[in-house]
């Protein structure tokens, strides 16, 4: 993984979040309850405003290869959770274990920002980022039965979840 680095994007980072999120969609319908047809629409705003929570990129180089965001939670009850969200790495940059440090870096901001416990959903289909999930110490709670529906097939959804407490 020489040369990758990892930083958050900011508002003004639009265009790049925008590329690889539109890229992941497009690519891998089957990976993602989004869809393109619904991301391609944004307008500016609407992306820069995705930026409000955190969202990392993995570039290699100046080039983006690889996305992860998380969601705060922010209810009284529910604020000690966030929600990993468009985990992705190119195609051509896989099995470099981007991924893997996309999660950790997410895994550290929410315990630096309180959070204790992180919550994430994979398609049942989508066996490599499960796997990648059970590596990292998430454990599934649930499951959503037809959660989607891609081409007249459905998919179920899998519900996991890490502690990322100082104590765990």
């Amino acid at each position: 993984m020489t040369g990758i680095t990892i930083r958050q994007l900011v508002p003004d980072d639009f265009a790049i979040m925008r590329e690889i999120r539109l890229e992941a969609l497009q690519l891998h319908p089957e990976a993602y309850s989004s869809a393109y047809e619904d991301w391609v629409k944004f307008s500016e705003a609407d992306w820069r405003a995705k930026l409000n929570a955190p969202v990392f990129a993995a570039f290699d180089g100046d080039k983006a290869v690889g996305l992860i965001g998380l969601w705060p939670q922010a209810g009284a009850r529910t604020a000690h959770r966030a929600i990993v969200v468009m985990v992705y790495v190119k195609s051509e940059m896989r099995g470099q274990g981007i991924a893997q440090k996309l999660m950790q870096v997410v895994e550290a901001y929410a315990r630096d920002n309180g959070f204790t416990q992180l919550e994430l959903s994979v398609l049942a289909e989508n066996k490599t980022a499960w796997q990648l999930y059970l590596r990292e110490g998430y454990t599934e709670f649930g499951r959503r039965p037809n959660w989607i529906s891609l081409n007249g097939e459905m998919f179920d959804e899998v519900m996991m979840l890490r502690s990322v407490a100082e104590n765990a």
